[in-house]
């Protein structure tokens, strides 16, 4: 595409994917026959309540219903409450039979998990992904429910890929009356994962960008008292948003670079940060719009964590104590005052050692003072050493659009 014909946003897009692509090497877990241990892929976790009841039991398997009708065909194996604790591949309306199954469980007012993939075995890291664990209507409405899905990541390449993915999003949180949930990248484990939780660790430690989510059923227990934090995509239901002030004042502080919030029909807000998801790789620093995000709503993150894994030192995989530190690792990355209130998320923006786009004022949050000139084409400088992570260069409003 000709860059001279490109829009803001597209070139946005295009920069953002190609941050992600440059990384999948380093961060994927291939053995030398091939076998994907560790995959990274886009993830939407939501967490919601009044599981065990009848109704909501019947729209969780709507969801599944609309996965299998979209994404049926890759599917190979699956596990639910009624298999005997065993992962089986699937067969011949293995799916239809699953579903009878559950129903009965449901209208029972039973918990139940169920959970759909493109492997056949729980030793291989899917592709696509379904799963969920309800509770039961004896517990409702203290316990909370989850349902998480898993895609390529390389559907944000196609020209309808992010928009498909933000759908499935909103769909989740108005048919599920979402209480909270998360959306963007994370490395994917098999069904099994309890052996490659070391690896997701030493990931997660050198990519901050990356959700570690792994087993959300342990989570649950922990997020009745605040949110897990901030991702790509940070979904919010009214408890939250009443806490943060309210959603008139909440969208006011979410007013800031690259960051974009959509309220669905049902009350609950989508908070979007960056155009696309990011790893966070050390040599870009945090991803600068999830930090933002997160000096908004650290707030209401959940005080006191549960560990994210289980079983682990601190050199292998995530303890108590370190699990704190991960879910701050964005609290101190940037001052509040390094983001000037002028950024508008719409604005024109560039990466440094990139070409300037147009022609006009640039300025950067990574650097006090730094407003000038640049013509199309020069390279946008670097500042490596900034507080703020990566540097991202803004162009000025013309005088006649401000």
């Amino acid at each position: 595409m000709d860059e001279a014909k490109m829009s803001a946003q597209e070139y946005q897009r295009m920069q953002a994917y190609a941050r992600i692509a440059k990384q999948v090497d380093f961060i994927e877990g291939v053995t030398p026959e091939g076998l994907v241990l560790v995959r990274l892929g886009l993830i939407c976790t939501v967490y919601f309540r009044n599981g065990g009841q009848r109704d909501m039991g019947y729209k969780v398997l709507g969801c599944f219903d609309r996965f299998v009708e979209q994404f049926g065909e890759h599917l190979q194996g699956q596990f639910h409450s009624l298999s005997g604790r065993s992962f089986t591949s699937l067969r011949k309306d293995s799916i239809v039979k699953a579903r009878v199954k559950l129903q009965e469980l449901i209208d029972e007012g039973a918990m139940f998990s169920w959970d759909l993939q493109s492997e056949k075995t729980a030793e291989v890291a899917a592709e696509y992904h379904i799963e969920t664990l309800t509770s039961n209507i004896d517990h409702d409405p203290e316990w909370l429910s989850y349902l998480k899905i898993t895609l390529p990541w390389q559907l944000l390449e196609e020209p309808d890929g992010e928009q498909r993915f933000k759908d499935w999003v909103r769909y989740l949180c108005e048919t599920l009356d979402v209480d909270q949930g998360y959306a963007g990248l994370a490395c994917n484990l098999p069904y099994d994962y309890h052996q490659f939780q070391p690896y997701e660790f030493q990931m997660a430690q050198r990519y901050s960008g990356l959700m570690v989510d792994p087993a959300p059923h342990l989570d649950k227990a922990a997020l009745e008292d605040g949110i897990k934090g901030v991702n790509w995509l940070t979904l919010l239901g009214p408890r939250y948003i009443e806490q943060l002030g309210g959603m008139a004042a909440l969208k006011q502080q979410l007013q800031l670079p690259d960051v974009s919030v959509q309220e669905t029909d049902n009350g609950r807000l989508m908070v979007q940060a960056g155009v696309l998801p990011d790893v966070g790789a050390p040599e870009d620093g945090h991803p600068p719009a999830y930090v933002a995000v997160n000096r908004v709503l650290k707030s209401v993150r959940v005080p006191h964590p549960d560990q994210l894994h289980t079983c682990m030192d601190d050199a292998e995989g995530f303890t108590k104590a370190n699990t704190l530190a991960w879910y701050a690792r964005f609290d101190d990355a940037i001052p509040a005052a390094s983001v000037p209130p002028q950024a508008s998320a719409g604005g024109l923006r560039c990466e440094a050692g990139l070409p300037c786009p147009e022609s006009g004022i640039w300025w950067t949050p990574a650097k006090d003072s730094s407003h000038q000139h640049f013509k199309k084409g020069d390279l946008m400088p670097d500042f490596p050493g900034s507080s703020y992570g990566s540097t991202i260069w803004y162009r000025e409003p013309a005088p006649d659009a401000r």
